[in-house]
């Protein structure tokens, strides 16, 4: 056989290696050291999906915007409204929207799901922590929001 003939093999050969690699690498929580240090402090979201995200826009006090266009909103927060149609602003809501703007705005979040994956209006459930801060956002909106 020629050179023709084992430049084929020796790229299939090397693609069957470059794709075992991948196979065996780390992803998701294993891999990420910043996750690894939120999953040590919150053991119970082990087996849960988890995302990584850039936040594009808070719409409200409890839910955001990401740069794919979804909507997130925070699992066990229920801000003052500040958006909601028809309604008038209720009395804290714009605190609690520019808290959460003045935190995720911009920011790379790690999304965590729980049971639920979407609410009644198509938003994503989710538990939200700011990368490189291990305290759950919405634990933080709780306490100083």
């Amino acid at each position: 056989m020629g050179s023709l003939g084992r430049k084929p093999i020796a790229m299939l050969f090397i693609l069957a290696i470059v794709l075992l690699l991948a196979a065996c690498s780390k992803s998701g929580a294993d891999g990420d050291a910043f996750a690894k240090e939120i999953l040590k402090q919150y053991p119970a979201l082990k087996d849960h999906k988890m995302t990584v995200i850039e936040v594009k826009r808070v719409v409200d006090g409890d839910t955001f915007e990401t740069k794919s266009g979804e909507k997130v909103r925070l699992i066990g927060v229920n801000t003052p409204e500040t958006v909601k149609p028809n309604s008038p602003v209720e009395y804290y809501g714009k605190e609690a929207s520019q808290f959460t703007k003045s935190k995720l705005t911009g920011k790379t979040v790690y999304l965590f799901a729980d049971a639920g994956d979407k609410d009644k209006y198509g938003r994503l459930l989710r538990y939200v922590f700011i990368q490189g801060e291990p305290a759950m956002f919405n634990e933080t909106l709780i306490r100083e929001g």
